[in-house]
């Protein structure tokens, strides 16, 4: 059975390396072909014969791309930010309150994610242009908000629930109030949730397409998936530009995981043990 077991395992282990390869092939390559000559890019070798940083240069020397990355850090951030400061409450006040309505008010939650953002798609965009907010961040910021609000919510519900009532209780009997137990018991329990929660959030804003191409058409309003669009250029196309503008659309979402790695899987790892 021991021999059994450590063919097994090495099988496993092997299925598991190969769908590694296949997932992360085409990450690597976009990756190497970014500081590849166009030339290069072409052959069917991995291995750049010379190493250039043009294509970032020619990246970042388009004014409609850095005026993109703003844009794209403005609405990601406040979207991270409001996501935690309204998710927090809102999942504390479903898991510990009790009163009328809050199971018909979690499933509305629950029930917003049975429907892909494409099928509200045309709605929102009707909505939007009738209150005259098209071609704005600001609008973009809200249905980005509203996409990804009600899983961070659900999410965070459910780590609420896994914190003992009892450590809140302690700490209302010396004497604290409802709000500072959550605050200074609840909060740094579910730690690792909420970065993980803020960090979904961004990374959702942060590479959102569909929405913003319904929503956006000024240049000035552009966000990055939208400008990497624009690098299609029919008459001056470039593979190491387009390449490049991919990298720098992966880089803060490859930053965010290792600045918080910890953060992240601990929250993952933690909510298995508990559910």
């Amino acid at each position: 059975m021991n021999e059994e077991s450590r063919w097994r395992s090495l099988a496993l282990d092997l299925l598991t390396l190969a769908v590694l390869a296949l997932v992360l092939l085409p990450i690597i390559w976009v990756f190497i072909a970014s500081i590849r000559p166009d030339a290069d890019i072409m052959t069917r070798s991995l291995i750049p014969t010379r190493i250039t940083f043009d294509h970032f240069a020619n990246i970042f020397s388009r004014g409609d791309f850095l005026v993109a990355l703003r844009n794209s850090l403005l609405v990601g951030g406040i979207v991270a930010v409001c996501t935690v400061l309204i998710a927090v409450p809102a999942a504390y006040s479903l898991s510990r309150f009790t009163y009328l309505g809050r199971d018909f008010i979690g499933f509305l939650i629950l029930a917003t994610q049975m429907l892909p953002a494409v099928a509200v798609l045309v709605p929102i965009v009707v909505i939007i242009r009738s209150l005259g907010m098209a071609n704005t961040l600001t609008a973009l910021t809200f249905t980005h908000l509203a996409l990804g609000l009600p899983i961070a919510v659900w999410m965070l519900k459910g780590y609420i629930d896994a914190v003992p009532r009892e450590l809140e209780e302690a700490s209302i009997i010396d004497g604290s109030s409802q709000l500072g137990a959550m605050f200074r018991i609840t909060l740094p329990l579910i730690r690792p949730a909420v970065v993980a929660v803020g960090t979904f959030a961004f990374v959702l804003s942060w590479g959102e397409f569909i929405l913003a191409l319904a929503l956006i058409t000024s240049a000035e309003v552009k966000t990055l998936p939208l400008a990497l669009q624009t690098l299609f250029d029919p008459y001056s196309f470039s593979w190491g530009v387009v390449m490049a503008g991919g990298v720098v659309i992966a880089a803060p979402t490859i930053l965010l995981f290792l600045l918080f790695r910890n953060q992240l899987v601990g929250g993952l790892t933690a909510g298995g043990i508990k559910g």
